[in-house]
């Protein structure tokens, strides 16, 4: 597969990374020379300098034998021309755009199509999005939700006291009440497929597949306890704060309280949403917790531009007893790791979310959502299993993976969710769940090709 990706900001520089390590063909168009120059040390790929609106540019990235053309840049109407060209010169290719502009996208949702572009990413929706699952999962620790199953990855860091600790997985599995999936692992920044006899260690990060119902239970063995919150503060009159707020049933807005320090975006808010509690401030002041009762709150979302003072935002609320917090990284991803010190129940990031959905369109139209792992070491995505695919009608146990992934998960064609084992008949219609690190994508996508 050959990528051609235009613009070198967080969002391009992200995907392109996770598509080397996939040992694809990658070619950035950047037109800034000093950004260029930057990449080119940095990613072992091709960089071409100019603009992603010149058709010479174009044929110098040889985007007419490119499978896939990703228009990244921070101008909107930057990604709706060059998606544009790049149709007219080879129609073949799929084209996938990042807008912002509601004027674009409308404001109840994406339209199936703009100048012909077939697919099209809004990040400011697809953070919201995530922020969404996670409050309606009543969850705030690292977790993540899909679109066709109701099955729930959690990304758990073991303690010396957790249960899991020096335990090979089979053990973990059979020595817990309750059924789940060890997908991956993550280890001294080194990710493993696990086996049975993989032993666990304090200090590891596990990602593991569960019932949605069986996250108390879960939750409980591993020393934590999470409800859905019914009190919560959100930080900042963002794109994302709106898209959010639409997020939730207009009657749910009479227990969610949005500070804004901009009077002008406040009387808009108030304006849009009129069961919410708008309060003009500043987030920073030191009587507002106090003056406004936070520490009473279930629930703090910081969504502001600024990264510092979200993360420091979300760190504070915790001081003084708000019971949750969540933090949104729009600018830097290092903070990600920094945040999660500071105990901040989720860390969002913007360039991540956005992201997976672009990788999700890149996957094939039987992938229906895909999510990283571990800084982009692990990838796990849903199948759905068609019957022209070679897999349907096989047993698991018939499927040989070469201890390269990891099948975590299983929402059968009638709605039900299995914690697999190698008995089952894999049937069309059938979603999986499918772990793996990111080198050995190739392989196991040709499983499920």
């Amino acid at each position: 597969m050959k990528v051609v990706i235009l613009g070198a900001g967080k969002r391009g520089t992200l995907l392109a990374k996770h598509l080397i390590q996939e040992k694809r063909d990658v070619v950035i168009i950047e037109s800034d020379p000093k950004r260029a120059a930057e990449i080119q040390g940095k990613l072992d790929c091709m960089v071409v300098i100019g603009s992603g609106t010149d058709p010479s540019t174009l044929r110098e990235a040889a985007v007419e034998k490119c499978n896939i053309f990703v228009s990244v840049t921070d101008s909107d109407e930057v990604n709706l021309v060059a998606c544009g060209i790049v149709e007219n010169m080879k129609s073949a290719v799929t084209t996938i755009a990042a807008i912002r502009n509601l004027t674009y996208t409308g404001r109840d949702g994406l339209p199936a199509t703009v100048l012909g572009i077939n697919y099209i990413v809004n990040p400011e929706a697809e953070a919201a999005r995530s922020i969404h699952s996670i409050i309606e999962r009543g969850i705030f620790s690292d977790v993540i939700t899909f679109e066709r199953s109701n099955l729930i990855l959690y990304n758990v860091e073991v303690t010396e006291r957790s249960r899991f600790a020096n335990q090979n997985v089979a053990n973990c599995r059979t020595s817990i009440g309750t059924e789940f999936v060890i997908a991956a692992i993550n280890r001294n920044e080194e990710g493993i497929v696990p086996s049975g006899n993989t032993v666990v260690f304090p200090g590891d990060t596990l990602s593991i597949v569960a019932f949605d119902n069986d996250r108390e239970a879960l939750f409980k063995l591993l020393g934590q306890h999470r409800v859905k919150p019914k009190k919560i503060v959100v930080v900042g009159g963002s794109k994302i704060a709106r898209f959010l707020l639409r997020s939730f049933e207009p009657s749910h807005h009479r227990s969610i309280v949005l500070v804004e320090q901009d009077a002008e975006v406040a009387a808009q808010f108030a304006q849009l949403f009129p069961n919410l509690l708008v309060v003009k401030s500043d987030i920073t002041d030191e009587t507002i917790f106090d003056d406004e009762r936070f520490d009473t709150f279930d629930l703090l979302i910081s969504l502001t531009d600024n990264d510092e003072l979200n993360i420091i935002t979300a760190s504070y609320a915790k001081r003084v007893g708000v019971k949750s917090a969540i933090a949104l990284i729009k600018n830097n991803n290092n903070y990600t790791r920094l945040a999660r010190h500071l105990d901040i129940d989720s860390v969002i990031s913007v360039s991540e979310a956005t992201v997976d959905s672009l990788l999700k369109y890149m996957r094939g139209a039987h992938v229906s959502s895909v999510h990283s792992l571990f800084n982009g070491k692990f990838e796990i995505f849903e199948f759905i299993i068609s019957q022209e695919m070679g897999v349907a009608g096989k047993k698991l146990k018939e499927i040989n993976m070469r201890n390269k992934g990891v099948i975590a998960g299983i929402t059968t064609h009638n709605g039900e969710n299995i914690i697999p084992t190698g008995a089952y008949k894999i049937e069309a219609g059938d979603v999986l769940l499918v772990c793996a690190g990111r080198e050995e994508l190739n392989f196991v996508q040709k499983i499920f090709s």
